[in-house]
């Protein structure tokens, strides 16, 4: 997988899943906790599926945009 996702976008994403996690929580509403665990996970990975089916790259670092993620 490559690097998809830019350094600003993923912050973006990871306060956006948390924010999410903490509403849910907050409001006792678990679907949007859970739905909070994917920005997170794509901000982890850098990567995100969306970005890759419209082609959207939003990696700005050659050194990122060139590297391959394996789980």
């Amino acid at each position: 997988m490559k690097c998809n996702v830019g350094l600003g976008e993923q912050k973006a994403r990871a306060i956006a899943g948390m924010g999410l996690i903490g509403i849910g929580a907050y409001y006792n509403v678990k679907p949007l906790a859970v739905l909070g665990i994917i920005p997170i996970i794509t901000a982890a990975l850098r990567w995100c599926p969306l970005n890759a089916a419209v082609g959207y790259n939003g990696c700005t670092d050659q050194q990122g945009a060139n590297q391959i993620r394996k789980l």
